[in-house]
């Protein structure tokens, strides 16, 4: 049967190609200066130049080293200047990540970084640097050869210089990194990444320099914030209403050191939590939308601490939140949806309230007219704390729309800069402000 139908499909395939070898013929005879009388078509011919003077391929061409295979060359980057913003590429479940130096008054991307993706958030740190050795990124990835099915690879690694050769510390199968923003931190003399680790339920320390983990701390119904003053590490314990202060030596070995009950009855935690470092103050938004404002520049607090206010309204939902360095502004996100900003219907980012972290009194609303956008993406405090800065769409023109980064005063929320975004290879999804180290 097989063997029958394959002829009468051969015989059909033959009487199909008759008619179309007849057309073939008929056009090339179609040219009067082509076609001969017979039907043949000829075709013009390139003439061949053999390499010589001027030809790259000829006398010129680069000489073969002697190593094989050559080494790949790449050029030393710029550092992250303290006027830069690091601008984080979208797209959750890639397997790569690009983030690159954004000047946020021109627009334009610099130094461009390509690093694994954390676990659910990305978990990368910019650090302002003064030479290509200086370190640039740093990125808790995750490396899964065969998805979710096969084994990963779990690493810190710390870019700068040749790019390709990031100094990574390989961390054991059970470290899971909790990827929050603002669960875990580098200290500020760059020597260990710390973080709230998922698979401990506690806190997990890496010596950057001697690339090992240095030390953990099982703290459970504690955390996963990591606010760092040097080696001095403060978090929420919400289940008793305390903060905790835990101290990291110089071996790296964090210890608990102090507790205080200083939360009232009803606080409730967040996903998401930011850090002043000039001032040492950190931002906690609530999900019952109460705003803490807490101050670690005398250590753990001793008195009860209370909120300044809640980010609550009638309309919309709060989303991503930031104090700035200066710990003297809040700025807010809020969504056209009374859905919870993380839930698949949370909706869309509509404005950013500009808030006093005193007293959280308004300074300004930065919606779409103020802000001069169709749509926010990310928002960020500049290194001084002087200038917010919010990526989004520029206004549309032929019905295409820019990606756009406006600059805001953070004294009075006046509109100071705004450029399109150019020398980016995909959109940006996330503006990040960079550490300064020690």
């Amino acid at each position: 049967m097989k063997i029958e139908r394959t002829k009468r499909l051969s015989r059909s395939a033959a009487v199909v190609a008759a008619p179309l070898a007849a057309a073939l013929v008929l056009t090339g005879c179609s040219s009067d200066d082509d076609a001969s009388s017979s039907g043949e078509v000829t075709y013009p011919t390139v003439p061949v130049i053999p390499p010589g003077e001027g030809i790259s391929l000829g006398h010129d061409d680069q000489e073969i080293g002697d190593t094989i295979p050559e080494p790949v060359h790449v050029g030393s980057i710029d550092p992250i200047k303290p006027t830069d913003l690091l601008a984080v590429a979208g797209g959750f479940g890639k397997l790569e990540l690009g983030v690159n130096a954004l000047d946020p008054v021109t627009g334009v991307a610099g130094s461009r970084f390509v690093v694994g993706p954390g676990i659910w958030d990305p978990v990368i740190h910019g650090f302002v640097g003064e030479t290509p050795e200086d370190p640039a990124v740093l990125a808790a990835e995750v490396w899964r050869p065969r998805g979710s099915r096969g084994a990963a690879d779990f690493t810190v690694s710390t870019y700068s210089g040749t790019l390709l050769e990031p100094s990574e510390v390989l961390l054991p199968d059970y470290a899971r990194v909790h990827s929050r923003p603002g669960s875990n931190a580098v200290t500020s003399d760059g020597k260990f990444f710390v973080t709230w680790d998922d698979g401990l339920y506690g806190v997990r320390v890496v010596d950057l320099e001697a690339k090992k983990e240095s030390g953990s701390l099982q703290l459970i119904g504690c955390g996963p914030f990591t606010w760092l003053d040097g080696h001095e590490l403060y978090s929420v314990c919400e289940e008793n209403r305390e903060l905790i202060q835990i101290s990291i030596d110089d071996a790296g070995v964090p210890t608990e050191t102090k507790r205080s009950k200083v939360l009232p009855d009803d606080f409730v935690s967040a996903r998401e939590v930011t850090w002043a470092a000039d001032t040492k103050k950190a931002l906690l938004l609530s999900a019952n939308g109460d705003v803490y404002v807490f101050d670690f520049s005398n250590g753990l607090p001793e008195t009860a601490v209370t909120p300044i206010g809640n980010a609550g309204q009638d309309g919309g939902r709060f989303a991503e939140n930031a104090i700035n360095n200066t710990g003297d502004r809040i700025a807010i996100e809020y969504t056209d949806s009374v859905v919870h900003p993380h839930s698949a219907r949370g909706g869309d980012v509509v404005k950013i309230e500009l808030r006093d972290a005193s007293n959280f009194a308004p300074i300004k609303t930065l919606d779409f007219a103020a802000l001069g956008l169709t749509g926010i993406t990310s928002m960020a405090y500049s290194v001084d704390g002087k200038t917010l800065y919010v990526l989004g769409s520029g206004p549309e023109v032929d019905g295409e729309s820019k990606q756009t980064v406006v600059g805001v005063s953070s004294a009075t929320g006046d509109k100071v800069s705004s450029a399109e975004i150019t020398g980016n290879v995909d959109d940006f999804a996330t503006l990040l402000t960079p550490q300064v180290l020690e």
